[in-house]
């Protein structure tokens, strides 16, 4: 066999795995990734109306000791698991439970 440019060998390699995937039957459905979940878009649509559409709360809520997302030492204090806990489970009677109504790729998105 003749000595194959680098070109010509990912040419070769891609036909090949092309053709070994024509050959399953496999759809390429079956390759198609989730879309990433929009943390900025969920927060806007379901966080906003309590926590104010700048993270930094709302007066009714801030009474009741909500905290400022923006503030620098209160996003050092809280780990992600943390923020995930508070999310999935509520907080007290004021902040629900939200794990049966998003899913988990939402809040990772959420918490990033």
């Amino acid at each position: 066999m003749q000595k194959l440019t680098k070109l010509k060998w990912i040419i070769f390699v891609s036909v090949l795995t092309v053709a070994a995937l024509a050959a399953t039957n496999i759809s390429p459905a079956a390759y198609a990734v989730a879309p990433v979940a929009d943390g900025a878009a969920l927060f806007s649509a379901k966080c906003a109306k309590c926590h104010g559409a700048d993270g930094k709360g709302v007066a009714k809520y801030k009474k009741k000791g909500q905290k400022d997302f923006t503030d620098k030492q209160w996003q050092k204090s809280k780990s992600d698991a943390q923020i995930t806990r508070v999310i999935n489970n509520g907080k007290g009677e004021v902040m629900p439970a939200w794990k049966s109504k998003l899913s988990a790729d939402d809040i990772k998105a959420l918490v990033g």
